[in-house]
């Protein structure tokens, strides 16, 4: 008899970001999980070059992998097929991603959080939510995790890691090697200092159906008045309705 058979799936690791860079928030926890790591976009916002090869470097660096989706989507296509309601950019996504799953039998979805800060890290947890839900669809699951890609976002935290010395000087060489990121890494820790200490997963559990004045919105329209932006993306017209047609194939739309 094959006793191997009759051991538990091994629990495997799926993690959904929006932008490349994200993953040194929880660096260790890659180290530890090896998941497999999925990208929506290449990090290059409006202006900047893509930063989908440092986000290579350091996911084959921790051990983990890099899965289907992995940052080959600019900012800007997103924030076009937002803006233009196109539902078929997101469906193909969402598509290329389950598929690429079909072959774990045990698994914990982990995304970006909600944090009204930038629409694709919405959208991310949102990506999580509609997996997260075909996956339990098909077989008993679990809660689906967040990583808050910026401080003092809300959520039950449910991980808590602690890092070493080791691991924390591992981190601080990854972070300090994605030059592009500089800036943002010295702000973020400014900000949270003991980003490099400590390593959170949080639950949440967001509504997609309640009405909601992100942040980004807010500045968005600020744009617009000051003729930044001809348009700006609105979580009522955009991007809540694009998270519900995500959502629609699944019994429930929380998690």
């Amino acid at each position: 008899m094959d006793w191997s058979r009759c051991l538990p799936e091994k629990l495997q690791h799926v993690l959904i970001l929006a932008h490349p860079g994200h993953e040194l928030r929880i660096h260790h926890w890659l180290e530890l999980k090896k998941p497999r790591i999925y990208l929506l976009t290449d990090g290059s916002g409006g202006r900047h070059s893509a930063r989908t090869q440092y986000s290579r470097d350091v996911v084959e660096a921790a051990g983990a992998t890099a899965g289907a989706v992995f940052g080959d989507i600019p900012d800007s296509a997103w924030y076009k097929a937002l803006l233009a309601r196109d539902f078929v950019v997101f469906a193909d996504v969402l598509e290329r991603i389950s598929v690429d799953v079909s072959d774990m039998q045990d698994v914990q979805i982990v995304s970006d959080a909600v944090d009204g800060y930038n629409p694709m890290h919405d959208l991310a947890y949102a990506f999580g939510n509609a997996l997260n839900g075909m996956l339990q669809s098909i077989r008993p699951g679990h809660k689906q995790l967040c990583t808050a890609a910026v401080p003092n976002v809300p959520g039950l935290v449910e991980v808590d890691i602690q890092l070493d010395s080791a691991a924390r000087a591992r981190k601080m060489a990854a972070v300090k090697a994605y030059t592009p990121l500089a800036d943002e890494a010295r702000q973020i820790l400014e900000r949270d200092p003991r980003c490099f200490d400590r390593e959170l997963l949080i639950s949440q559990h967001f509504d997609w159906d309640t009405p909601w004045t992100p942040e980004w919105e807010r500045i968005g329209r600020e744009r617009v008045a000051n003729k930044v932006y001809d348009r700006c993306i609105t979580y009522w017209e955009n991007v809540q309705p694009l998270a519900q047609q995500l959502l629609s194939g699944n019994d429930r739309n929380h998690t």
